[in-house]
């Protein structure tokens, strides 16, 4: 899960996000949120042990949760590989770059464990320019991530659509419990080229994915110039897709 392919961390079918039709603009964040994701690539044998290393950080995310440094945190294993040869991820969201930091100066205190058994490495620091969720803990879970690159210029009007015309149906998955959280991201420490988006949806259960695409697929049909709009925003050819299992998450 690279930057086209997350990152990093939550579902909705991304290629019909393209052609969603009008309806009414959500409540504009007020938070602003920074989430940081860890990208590991492992090789098969040694998954069970990785999974075992992850889940011994659990009550350390579990306290800077409580003690109010982590927002929301969670840990997943890569359903559709590919050759990036990313297997597992792992991150944690919080309403500044220093409570970051903060937690990333005590996750590495921890002795290193398993998780010296990953071939590859690879970590995303974003400024998440919106987000949704609601209080609970979850040991399953769907990550869906979509990534679009914005054409040179047109980054606004990509976040402007995403608000306008995609956040509220998020906002009303969390609300009924659809989703448990989602985050629209953009990079801050910048490891690729600027212009990057990634959205990432967590679904309590795959169910989830079914109900997001079966609704969309139906508004697509009643305005379909409002994703040809969108898609004038995109440089469709750098759209990418990941798909996790959820094995840890929590939300404050």
């Amino acid at each position: 899960m690279s930057r086209r392919s997350f990152a990093t961390l939550a579902v909705v079918c991304a290629l019909l996000f393209t052609i969603l039709a009008v309806h009414a603009p959500g409540q504009a964040q007020e938070q602003t949120h920074y989430t940081y994701v860890s990208l590991w690539a492992v090789s098969r044998a040694q998954w069970g042990d990785f999974e075992k290393g992850q889940e011994q950080t659990r009550a350390m995310l579990e306290k800077l949760v409580a003690e109010g440094t982590l927002v929301s945190w969670g840990m997943g294993a890569d359903l559709v590989h590919n050759e990036e040869g990313y297997t597992h991820a792992d991150w944690f969201i919080a309403t500044s770059q220093a409570n970051i930091v903060k937690a990333l100066q005590t996750l590495r205190s921890a002795p290193p464990g398993s998780l010296t058994s990953a071939i590859k490495h690879h970590d995303l620091m974003l400024h998440t320019i919106a987000h949704g969720g609601k209080t609970g803990k979850a040991n399953s879970g769907v990550l869906r991530v979509a990534f679009w690159q914005a054409k040179p210029g047109r980054g606004d009007d990509v976040e402007a659509f995403f608000k306008k015309y995609i956040q509220p149906d998020l906002d009303a998955d969390v609300a009924d419990g659809t989703a448990l959280s989602y985050n629209f991201d953009t990079e801050t420490i910048h490891t690729a080229v600027p212009g990057g988006y990634n959205l990432a949806v967590i679904y309590a259960n795959a169910s989830g994915l079914d109900k997001a695409t079966a609704r969309l697929a139906a508004r697509s049909k009643e305005n379909p110039a409002v994703g040809d709009g969108f898609v004038s925003m995109l440089e469709m050819g750098e759209h990418r897709d990941a798909l996790y299992e959820v094995q840890g998450y929590q939300h404050k």
